[in-house]
């Protein structure tokens, strides 16, 4: 009777794992619906007995469809399908009637690109729609398509369409609440794994730097998580209520296990006495808890609400319980202060709850609706704001695509004037959510190298397989299959799975040869380089612009959470802090994908990519202390927010005072950084494992807000050497970096040793 429980706690263990590696199922649902989307047309579409062609033409905008709708609620996928078809038919027919007229179908293909990319001022759906038309105009100049076979090609794409809609929402239906449980499966999965490093690094004590590095890859995918469900639910139109209060026990969950990984990596780091038995015992006892903790994250961990009836506050039931402080081991304060870390989690993960709606915790008043002055301190949703940016980076790069575009054409002619197109595409794709040259340079690489291997495999798969009908279709979904679950970020896995999708099709229609496959080579080549060209001469945008404009917005977006934080502490609602820490991590994966190509391993710059990556852990502290500086005012009192509302208001100001000098340090920055010596890179979690437990929350504020701002101090040095010197400009701060007088600080120092550390290597 016991295998049973035990054969679907382990599925269901392994279930969390493949979920961890895969956010909410995100790439295995595309990647399904995908390939089932175009089994359905082809079969569909074989049964109606059509062409070739038609065969191809199905097939084709089958797999568009999935490539083009980004969405991640189900009914803005509807209304992206819905206006995708109409779309594509009419892109269709232009680029039939004009494929005997070479040169107006090469001038609207140049009108159409421009468009696309214009397109990217309305989000990810504009860019999707573009994707659709673009996409059917390449399909009849790929195909040839005349205006007599329009009315066949048409009626496949309808049939791709209805299939794709079909297996979509009714053989494989997704809705909000699967998406959202299958994101908090994700959620649990890599909070699964934070717990199982810390355990380990708590009872063995050894080989700390390799453990915290795999500590901080899981911290990071577990912050990833959280930033999907924040992006599910900016697309949900109802229920907000339930939606913040969602965020904020998400938000307050992963701020308890970040702190769990700092305390533990500080804890490890001391050398621990084997021949203490209550060093031991504390050891053995914390691991046995976060243990416990661990299998507990699927079946939720809130106790009866009966037992909170015996106490008036839930740090008396702490007190009480078995493991409670009053029972924990005499260990060391570090072991302690990992035990409180612990205590926090649990409470965090009771109040989240199971994979359920989250309930308020006790003692929360009702929530209301916002009111118009509660309004003024929340943050906007990431969909309303910088639409002004957006429009002038969609410009932009609409004149350098079309630019690359036109010479791609003209290049692509000369080397097939039949293929050209290939040569466009490639030119066009680079582009794609990429700002900068060197993001441009990288994802050029990244396509060639795809194109390269694939057209080697494909060509042996082609090769062995011959002319094999069925198995020939078999590998074409497998190969879309690969394409549409390999992660974006591996960019040039994607290329060699349609390259090899390609191969199979050549094959498949009796035009496979070794020209083609080479021909295939060398418009790609051409594509990128006219991307490259165009990139560096039209409208450049370099890498460290980019970066500095990401770098400007993120401590922007910064003084704001400070302003709101600080000067609303016991009056604003939590979510609106939730969502202000939430636009900072917004803000710092931008800035993170800017920084990219500096921060790559084939940046031949060593300095550079040090230097690069050395703003990128400074940046992941401050939001680490913004993050939880957020978490802890939304928790803050009501009533004792006078107490302390002086201490904090002069913490909050030094920091902003910081921020300012910040921006005006990355707006004005000087050439000379660039030859400052090379920084020592370290992890982010030996950056901070110096915090120590403070239990009043009125003293957590203010370390957090004093260690922000010595970080903020760090990185003026980092980003201005000059501003470090003391010879420089004597007798005044230059540009207001140096080191301030401290809001005093009740049992702690007011400068972070970390934060020093990092100074010095700098």
């Amino acid at each position: 009777m016991t295998e049973k429980p035990m054969v679907a706690r382990t599925k269901a263990l392994l279930w969390d794992r493949f979920a961890a590696i895969d956010p909410g199922l995100m790439r295995l649902t595309s990647a399904m619906r995908a390939v089932l989307g175009a089994a359905a047309t082809l079969a569909v579409l074989t049964a109606l007995q059509g062409s070739d062609t038609a065969l191809l033409a199905g097939g084709f905008t089958a797999m568009v469809t999935s490539l083009a709708i980004s969405d991640l609620h189900p009914r803005n996928q509807l209304s992206t399908l819905g206006l995708g078809a109409p779309l594509s038919l009419a892109a269709l027919t232009a680029g039939a009637v004009l494929t005997p007229y070479p040169t107006a179908a090469k001038v609207l293909c140049l009108l159409l690109i421009h468009l696309t990319v214009q397109a990217r001022r309305f989000g990810a759906r504009g860019l999707g729609l573009g994707i659709f038309g673009f996409m059917a105009f390449f399909l009849s100049q790929f195909t040839q398509a005349r205006v007599v076979q329009l009315p066949q090609l048409g009626a496949a794409v309808l049939v791709a369409f209805g299939a794709v809609a079909t297996v979509w929402y009714c053989a494989g239906p997704r809705t909000a609440s699967g998406v959202l449980t299958r994101l908090r499966r994700a959620f649990d999965g890599r909070l699964h794994e934070v717990l199982r490093d810390t355990a380990s690094m708590i009872a063995t004590g050894q080989d700390v730097h390799t453990r915290s590095r795999s500590l901080e890859r899981h911290l990071d995918r577990l912050h990833a998580s959280v930033l999907l469900i924040e992006d599910f639910l900016d697309e949900r139109p109802v229920d907000q209520d339930t939606d913040d209060l969602l965020l904020q026990h998400i938000s307050r969950a992963e701020v308890a296990a970040q702190r769990l990984a700092v305390l533990t990596v500080r804890a490890a780091r001391t050398q621990p006495n084997l021949n203490d038995l209550a060093e031991r015992t504390a050891r053995q006892q914390l691991t046995g808890r976060i243990q416990v903790l661990r299998h507990q994250l699927t079946v939720g961990t809130a106790p009866p609400p009966e037992e909170y009836e015996e106490y008036e506050e839930y740090e008396e039931y702490e007190e009480q319980r078995e493991d409670g402080p009053a029972h924990r081991p005499a260990g060391s304060a570090h072991l302690q202060d990992c035990f409180q870390a612990v205590d926090e989690l649990t409470a965090a993960l009771r109040a989240l709850g199971p994979r359920a709606v989250p309930r308020p915790e006790r003692g929360t008043p009702p929530r209301e609706r916002a009111t118009p002055q509660g309004q003024a301190f929340a943050v906007e949703r990431r969909g309303e704001r910088d639409t002004g940016s957006l429009k002038r980076a969609a410009t932009r790069q609409a004149f350098q695509v079309t630019a690359a575009s036109a010479l791609a054409v003209v290049g692509g002619h000369l080397l097939s004037p039949h293929l050209w197109y290939w040569a466009v595409a490639a030119s066009w794709v680079v582009f794609i959510k990429n700002e900068s040259t060197g993001e441009v340079l990288l994802q050029s690489l990244r396509r060639l190298t795809g194109t390269v291997i694939g057209v080697v495999v494909g060509y042996g798969l082609a090769a062995l397989v011959g002319g094999d009908g069925p198995l020939l279709l078999l590998l074409l979904l497998v190969c879309m299959f690969g394409m549409f679950y390999t992660p974006s970020v591996a960019y040039w896995a994607v290329t060699f799975f349609l390259t090899c999708m390609l191969s199979l099709l050549l094959s498949l229609l009796g035009t496979f040869s070794t020209h083609v496959l080479l021909l295939r080579v060398e418009e790609t080549a051409l594509g990128v380089a006219c991307g490259i060209l165009a990139a560096v001469l039209v409208l450049p945008t370099t890498v460290r612009r980019a970066s500095d404009e990401e770098l400007v917005n993120f401590l922007l977006v910064l003084r704001q959470l400070l302003r709101t934080t600080t000067g609303n502490l016991g009056a604003g609602t939590s979510t609106s802090w939730v969502r202000a820490a939430r636009d900072l991590d917004q803000a710092l994966e931008s800035f993170g994908k800017a920084s990219l190509p500096l921060t790559h391993p084939l940046n031949p710059q060593r300095g550079r990519r040090d230097r690069a990556r050395h703003l990128v852990e400074l940046l992941g502290s401050a939001a680490y202390h913004a993050r939880s500086l957020a978490a802890t005012a939304g928790r803050f009192p009501a009533g004792q927010g006078a107490e302390c509302a002086t201490r904090l208001t002069a913490a909050a100001d030094r920091a902003q005072e910081t921020v300012t000098q910040l921006i005006r340090i990355t707006h004005h920055r000087p050439g000379i950084a660039s030859h400052t010596a090379r920084p020592r890179v370290t992890g982010a979690l030996s950056l901070l494992s110096d915090e120590r437990r403070m239990r009043r929350p009125e003293q957590r504020l203010l370390l957090h807000i004093d260690r922000l701002d010595a970080t903020l101090i760090v990185l003026a040095r980092a980003l201005d050497p000059l501003a470090s010197d003391p010879g420089h400009a004597p007798g005044r701060r230059p540009h207001g970096t140096g080191p301030r007088p401290a809001t005093p600080l009740r049992g702690t120092c007011t400068f972070s040793a970390a934060a020093v550390r990092c100074a010095c290597r700098a």
